[in-house]
């Protein structure tokens, strides 16, 4: 069960972030926020289409992650609970009898 809550968080957590990193760089929010105003040296760089773009495709990319988990979810929970299992019962080795 915990494994299930700890995966669904992970997976809700790529899709948020991706999300805030796809849209937050084209938003007004961005060109008025803490660091322009603190730093005025950052403002050629921070509102540079490019540090925009590259920032979207980071989202991007943590928003595929996030999709790719949620596709795969039962995949990944079961090879998470099997890999559980395998370090909490191991399995006794038999003894090689040389003959």
């Amino acid at each position: 069960m915990l494994a299930r809550l700890l995966l669904f968080t992970f997976i809700l957590f790529c899709c948020e972030l991706g999300i805030f990193l796809l849209l937050l760089p084209w938003t007004a929010l961005w060109e008025s926020n803490y660091f322009l105003f603190r730093f005025p040296q950052l403002a050629p760089y921070l509102l540079n289409h490019s540090v925009r773009g590259l920032i979207s495709g980071l989202g991007l990319v943590d928003l595929g992650i996030g999709l790719w988990y949620a596709a795969h979810f039962r995949d990944v929970l079961q090879r998470w609970q099997g890999e559980e299992s395998e370090t909490s019962s191991p399995e006794p080795r038999e003894s090689i009898s040389r003959g």
